[in-house]
């Protein structure tokens, strides 16, 4: 037995030098990113960065844009409902809500000032070159959203003169779909056109997210429809100057999984457009200048119907709500000297939202709405000192501004827990903030690197916080006007260690400190006899400390292995709040952050089939903030198979959850369980 185990042992390593000599820096090398907004080589940048590659995304089970990012360390996504979740929380380093992530796309920011979500069903995977995951606090360069990261998704340029593709789906739960992907460009000695048009349409029946123990005759299923269309044209002028224009309008309807009287029960709908004009020029005193200006319109409308537990109280109830996002970016970069490069930019960026409540059943209405404002200057300065050490210095200045906020209650009765009718108006409020940010790495050899950073975070409001009393699945949400940004610090240091050229081994250790930290508590009151009263509130401070380790290694030219792990802990130190809650949350954790997160994926790709299987495990987490419920942990493994024939048929089968391991969320719903996806495509 020992002579065979030293034998296999021995055809490892032969295979792994073998290997050795075929290839040669392939994980790292000459990836460039956008986390100093210079383009710098992610070699140089002191901080934990993860690329999703396009050839990752054609491994991975997908079939959302944010299940990519289950294989990146210290990522979180909660998308418990499969497709058929109407939203996806995807958040990083120990900081529950995904306004705290600051998620890109080309560069313009996709969350929103209304609430800060992200709609992941917007982008479809396949127009996607990678996604660029930044870990850390980078508020002094992008501001409020980017708490304790970034996440830049950068879409495909066309490189061939024409190119088609259109696909047919099939999966589980009767779910239906087809996408059509259209691209060419025209470019001649650098110069020309370049184009592309993405259509997309799904529909699935879905299923009971209610756990068969808790069912009744008004349960019915998660079915959902949705529609996407994405567009970018483009003109390169030369080699160092071109134009863009994206525009992107995504629409669905979904099921809420309720259905008393109602013919379609209650549902929602959402419409979305956005639109991003980009230019980028290097000018002949070498100063690069990159401009971005966006604009991202949102309208969601829910229709809802509920009865009491006794059965004897209906309600009917509306919402309507649009908000507006649009804003300038600006930056300039400038080589001074061989070693050092220098980076100015502004940013300005507004939003509003106006949203409204009509009750059917009763004759309650009460409609919210708010401006918020953000004016910001920054600047970063980074050195190179004998090719073995790189800094990195940047400070942001950032004015907020927030106005316009009233709430409007017309006839209210026990439905939304108002008294009587009234107007208020809120006062405006503004904050001011300085992002300084400084952090280091030192290249030891062409083998190892090290490096530490500190920075400070500032996050204002969100409009919702500020301005929305309301109905929500835990209770009755209640506006906070008076509500303060909360700042985070962070210190943070790693390693990347490559003991051979086909295996990577990352690890980063860090600790952030949340001072003014908003956090939904409950208030103790409750309304309509079973709805308690919730409110977002400054609880005072947090401590979040943790780690994450991740390795990648080829372990011949066509089979990559890569896994993860990440241990987090957050936890309240202080607590501010007590005469607004009655209960103190002194050393409670922060609810919805598991523990641990474990990440193992094996990707093979041949002439033959492509394939890639992974395993995701998440640690337990409170659901509630006084820490008296838990999620259990649970986990998944996922398949995907692909084939083409002559460059022109491909045949893609991804299974999800494959031993159907179901699990309850946070609101008490079920998840899909086992869930497949089956799709031809045909190359024209």
């Amino acid at each position: 037995m020992i002579k065979r185990l030293i034998i296999v042992l021995f055809l490892l390593v032969r295979i792994v030098n073998a290997q050795d000599t075929i290839s040669k820096n392939i994980f790292l090398k000459d990836v460039i990113i956008i986390s100093t907004r210079s383009n710098s080589k992610i070699e140089s940048i002191p901080a934990s960065i993860d690329v999703v590659s396009k050839e990752d995304i054609e491994n991975y089970p997908s079939t959302n844009l944010d299940n990519l990012l289950q294989s990146v360390a210290n990522v979180y996504v909660n998308r418990s409902w499969g497709i058929f979740s109407k939203n996806s929380s995807v958040t990083m380093r120990g900081m529950d809500g995904t306004n705290r992530v600051l998620v890109l796309y080309n560069g313009v920011p996709l969350n929103k000032t209304s609430g800060g979500g992200i709609n992941w069903y917007a982008i479809q995977p396949e127009t996607v070159e990678k996604i660029e995951v930044v870990k850390g606090s980078n508020s002094a360069l992008y501001g409020n959203n980017a708490m304790s990261g970034i996440i830049n998704i950068v879409s495909q340029i066309p490189k061939e003169k024409f190119k088609g593709n259109l696909n047919l789906l099939y999966g589980g739960y009767q779910t239906f779909g087809s996408r059509i992907n259209l691209s060419g460009n025209n470019l001649k000695n650098k110069k020309g056109w370049y184009w592309y048009a993405n259509g997309f349409w799904r529909k699935g029946e879905g299923y009971i997210m209610t756990p068969p123990e808790l069912r009744d005759s008004n349960d019915c299923k998660l079915g959902m429809q949705e529609y996407s269309t994405d567009l970018q044209l483009g003109y390169q002028f030369n080699n160092n100057s071109s134009l863009s224009f994206n525009y992107n309008y995504y629409a669905d309807k979904r099921s809420d999984g309720t259905k008393i009287y109602e013919k379609d029960g209650s549902y929602l709908k959402t419409y979305s457009n956005m639109g991003i004009i980009s230019y980028h020029n290097l000018f002949a005193n070498q100063i690069l200048f990159n401009a971005k200006a966006f604009y991202h319109y949102d309208y969601f409308w829910q229709h809802t119907e509920k009865l009491n537990e006794t059965g004897d109280t209906y309600k009917l109830y509306d919402t309507d709500q649009s908000s507006n996002d649009l804003g300038l970016w600006l930056n300039a970069t400038k080589n001074i000297g061989k070693f050092n490069k220098f980076t100015v930019g502004i940013d300005l960026k507004q939003g509003n939202m106006d949203a409204t409540d009509i009750y059917r059943s009763s004759t309650d209405m009460v409609q919210r709405k708010g401006n918020i404002s953000f004016v910001a200057g920054f600047l970063q300065d980074e050195i190179s000192v004998k090719g073995k050490w790189n800094f990195v210095a940047a400070l942001r200045y950032d004015y907020a501004r927030f106005n316009s906020g009233c709430i409007v209650v017309e006839n209210p009765s026990y439905n939304t827990g108002f008294a009587r009718s009234f107007t208020e108006d809120y006062p405006s409020d503004k904050w001011m903030s300085l992002s300084p940010k400084i952090s280091a790495k030192y290249l030891i050899n062409n083998k190892v690197d090290v490096y530490i950073s500190a920075s400070k975070g500032f996050m204002p409001a969100t409009l919702d916080d500020m301005c929305s009393s309301r109905k929500i699945n835990k209770g009755f949400k209640l506006a906070n006007p008076q509500l303060k940004p909360e700042y985070v610090t962070t210190y943070e240091a790693g390693s990347n260690y490559k003991p051979l050229n086909n295996l990577l081994l990352e690890s980063s250790i860090y600790f952030s400190q949340g001072k003014d930290f908003q956090y939904f508590v409950a208030t103790g009151e409750v309304v309509d006899n079973t709805s308690i009263v919730l409110k977002r509130e400054n609880i005072g401070d947090v401590n979040i400390k943790g780690f994450e380790l991740s390795a990648k290694y080829q372990l011949i030219k066509n089979i990559i292995l890569k896994a993860n792990y990440t241990y987090n802990h957050s936890e309240i130190i202080k607590f501010n709040a007590l005469n607004e809650t009655g209960v103190n949350l002194k050393g409670k954790h922060i609810a919805e952050i598991p523990e641990h997160q474990l990440f193992v994926g094996l990707f093979l790709r041949n002439k033959i089939v492509n394939s890639g299987i992974t395993f995701n495990y998440v640690g337990e987490q409170w659901t509630d903030e006084q820490n008296s419920a838990i999620i259990n942990d649970h986990f998944t493994i996922d398949l995907n198979l692909s084939r083409e024939w002559n460059k022109k048929i491909t045949i893609a089968f991804d299974l999800q959850n494959i031993l159907d391991n179901e699990f309850i969320d946070k609101k008490g719903g079920l998840s899909p369980g086992r869930y497949f996806e089956l799709e031809v495509g045909i190359r024209f």
